[in-house]
């Protein structure tokens, strides 16, 4: 039994493990702003809905101030908790983009699963909202997340503030990083995102998350770190181990090379599967022993 946890705790997928240390401006600046946005949504609410036949030109949009949720010092608390990655695709944010803050339930407006058009108004109460905020790269957020927001039984949607069903509730399609464990829903084969016993759920966080897009990269990764892994085996410090695994390898790298190679070996072995590496999701499936602390 103490080998089976132990082996469970070792492939558990990515979580993003959100700080206590909510950033003021949203506690201050963001938290006046909801208590307007809601003040408007009850004073009128048909302005701000949609409704069939109605153009949506003609529905009143709620404004945010990106100032609040964008603000350097909420970007800078998702960074750290989220190791510097995307909270969807696990890229580094140095390697692939700037990064955006993220609104897991879009403020602005929504679709449904399976429908093109936008859904006014969308979970506006949540724009300033900590537990709302993740830091994405900007392919995941403006070209496949986006406004997409699908739940597998609409029954179940929190349209509003003081709506009867609570968010908890909410079926939602989308893997969420922050309050669920992804491999429950998403495995990786070789780098290759698959659904955890054909999910549903698994399959449209896939296809909406554009994770098959970098599927290259992780292989390229995994690559990497199974190279790490040969090399680490050699003990640096002995001469008679580097010449006999340099001849083994027919190497062309220089006997200094050869031993900065190995050097860096082990630094990638010990650190590829840790929460700060990227990739570190698909790494773990594919080398389930490698240390993860």
């Amino acid at each position: 039994m103490q080998k089976e946890l132990k082996m469970q705790r070792i492939i558990r997928m990515i979580r993003i493990n959100k700080s206590a240390n909510i950033p003021t401006i949203l506690t201050t600046h963001g938290a006046g702003e909801t208590t307007g946005l809601c003040a408007a949504y009850t004073a009128s609410p048909v302005n701000y809905t949609s409704a069939p036949g109605l153009s949506p030109r003609l529905i009143t949009k709620m404004n945010f101030e990106a100032g609040i949720y964008g603000h350097k010092s909420v970007k800078s608390q998702l960074e750290k908790d989220q190791h510097f990655k995307c909270c969807f695709c696990e890229g580094k944010f140095s390697e692939h983009s700037y990064g955006d803050v993220e609104h897991f339930r879009p403020k602005k407006a929504y679709k449904k699963y399976g429908q093109k058009k936008l859904n006014y108004p969308g979970y506006y109460w949540l724009a300033y909202d900590w537990n709302n905020l993740m830091y994405s790269c900007e392919k995941c957020n403006r070209t496949y997340k986006r406004s997409d927001f699908p739940l597998q039984n609409e029954a179940t949607r929190s349209s509003y503030h003081a709506h009867a069903n609570p968010i908890a509730n909410e079926d939602c399609l989308f893997v969420n990083p922050i309050t669920e464990d992804p491999s429950l829903f998403i495995t990786f084969d070789k780098g290759i995102p698959k659904p955890v016993n054909n999910s549903l759920k698994g399959k449209v966080s896939i296809e909406k998350y554009g994770l098959d897009r970098l599927n290259i990269s992780r292989i390229e990764n995994l690559n990497a770190v199974r190279g790490a892994l040969t090399l680490s085996n050699i003990d640096e410090t002995n001469p008679a181990d580097v010449a006999k695994a340099r001849a083994v390898l027919n190497t062309p790298l220089t006997e200094d090379q050869f031993i900065q190679s190995i050097i860096d070996s082990k630094k990638l072995y010990n650190s590829a599967a840790k929460d700060t590496a990227k990739f570190a999701q698909s790494v773990r499936c594919e080398f389930p022993t490698l240390p993860q602390l």
